[in-house]
């Protein structure tokens, strides 16, 4: 949105676009509608993790991301050699579903062209580029599977082979542009509280790279401990001919209760969650993937497994609203008389669980902590920064202190988090905790002003600059205070800072 618009335009935008979501929705059959679209889902993930793949075959792996996909009409020898290829290593339901997917995306990347889409039609160039429209979109076809038994009430049934068309421009045109709009409202409001002007350059950079949630600390940035190498040794053997199994999402939960067995993640609350889905896993499972459980069912599981009330409502979503489904990690889904689910969405259901019962531990907290200065720390070397080996300096702490060009940098990593679900569908909330933190972010930039001749005794260097990073993604106008998803810009950043102070010590 590069107009300014006030808040009652916007959230009058907002509304409407509402409005479209669920106009566009209103004529199908809901369950057709979600049972395709978690089939649909199912092959966009495996499209995604093709990447993960180790083809061993460099010219094959060039010809499979670089399939035309927008001209596929044209290159159906090379669409049947790669159709071969995938073959020779997946099952033959997996190609079959992979195929129609490209098939898809060639008609919807055309569609999108024709009306002069042609930013959402070039994210069907090729396969590659395919990939990462579609995980650009992944977060919001996700929250329509959720909306769809609230939104659709017609008898239009939604066939297998339609799916890309009926949802893809829900997403493009009314989904995508109600997050935008959001995203503006969450800007605005946070500035108004901040009380400083509108700006609308500002970019409220809230995902993470590849369209991930920022969290405390993602699974890849822990070690893993001797504890935790006893426990992945009885991880189950995974057949080679397919991407996503059972096993696998027992696999991954096995892999969070090695990685932070440091915290006795087993013996939290999350292990109830573990061992319900689990059994979901095992006594619910068909294909290997889906999850099909009546609500019976799942009633007398939860009960057997001691869940609690916020767990048992965690299940399901529950919202009202398309931007309430968005930030949504419920894994169940009612179609007809029965839940549905996949070992996709309960895999990505217990990370979100493991982390929500995480972060209330202190311990755990402290050791995040630590772990996000080192990746400050590396983020920095690489641009240029040497890290000095400063921890405290006369029982004062200090958390990443570096050199670059004659300069002090000394840089506060300050870790504080709530998870997107929490503050996406709220724009006053957001504003409220995004006051909150950069109000005490500049705090603790006023306090390093105050002891920076601690720095310069220690390293005989007259010139210090003080700059904060923050995990959570905020808003301000402050110079100072970068945001970790932007963490790779410090540099530049800096070079801003110090030409703005005239290459002095810093005045807050």
């Amino acid at each position: 949105m590069t107009e300014a618009f006030s808040r009652d335009e916007i959230e009058s935008r907002l509304a409407e676009f509402q409005t479209r979501v669920g106009a566009a929705l209103a004529p199908y059959e809901a369950n057709s509608a979600a049972l395709h679209l978690l089939e649909t889902l199912r092959t966009i993930e495996e499209l995604i993790n093709l990447y993960t793949i180790d083809w061993d075959d460099d010219a094959f792996e060039q010809q499979l991301f670089g399939f035309p996909v927008l001209q596929s009409d044209r290159y159906l020898l090379q669409l049947a050699h790669i159709r071969k290829g995938l073959a020779a290593r997946f099952d033959n339901a997996l190609v079959e579903r992979l195929t129609l997917l490209i098939v898809q995306g060639s008609a919807i990347g055309m569609a999108f062209a024709h009306h002069g889409a042609l930013e959402a039609a070039s994210g069907f160039q090729s396969l590659a580029t395919m990939m990462g429209y579609l995980q650009s979109r992944r977060r919001h076809l996700v929250g329509l599977l959720h909306f769809i038994p609230i939104a659709c009430r017609g008898n239009l049934f939604v066939e297998q082979q339609d799916t890309l068309n009926v949802f893809l421009p829900i997403v493009e045109f009314s989904a995508a542009p109600m997050m935008g709009a959001q995203y503006a409202l969450m800007v605005k409001l946070a500035q108004k509280h901040l009380g400083i002007p509108d700006d609308l350059s500002t970019e409220l950079a809230m995902l993470d790279g590849i369209f991930l949630e920022p969290e405390r600390v993602s699974i890849v940035e822990m070690p893993n401990s001797p504890e935790g190498q006893q426990i992945l040794k009885t991880r189950e053997p995974l057949r080679s001919d397919r991407l996503f199994s059972a096993a696998e999402l027992r696999n991954d939960i096995l892999f969070s209760e090695a990685i932070y067995a440091e915290f006795n993640l087993r013996g939290t609350e999350f292990s109830v969650a573990a061992s319900l889905v689990r059994r979901l896993s095992r006594d619910f499972i068909d294909d290997d993937y889906w999850i099909r459980i009546s609500p019976a069912e799942l009633v007398t599981l939860t009960v057997q497994e001691g869940a609690s009330q916020a767990l048992v409502t965690a299940l399901t979503c529950g919202a009202n609203t398309y931007m309430e489904c968005l930030s949504s990690y419920a894994p169940l889904v009612l179609i007809g008389d029965h839940y549905l689910s996949t070992v996709t969405l309960l895999s990505r259901f217990v990370y979100s669980w493991r982390a929500r019962v995480l972060d209330r531990k202190k311990r755990f907290q402290i050791r995040a902590g630590f772990i996000f200065e080192d990746l400050v720390k590396a983020s920095l070397e690489e641009q240029g920064f040497a890290v000095q080996d400063i921890v405290r300096i006369t029982r004062q702490e200090f958390d990443v202190v570096t050199l670059r060009n004659g300069v002090i940098w000394n840089v506060q990593c300050k870790n504080n988090f709530i998870g997107l679900s929490n503050v996406d569908s709220d724009a006053v909330v957001f504003a409220r905790y995004n006051r909150g933190l950069v109000r005490s972010y500049e705090k603790a930039l006023v306090k390093e002003r105050n002891r920076e001749h601690l720095l310069k005794m220690k390293l005989a260097v007259d010139a210090v600059q003080h700059m904060v990073v923050s995990r959570f993604p905020v808003v301000t106008d402050n110079p100072r205070i970068v945001v970790f998803n932007r963490i790779t810009k410090f540099a530049e950043r800096a070079d801003v800072v110090l030409a703005a102070s005239g290459g002095d010590s810093i005045h807050v």
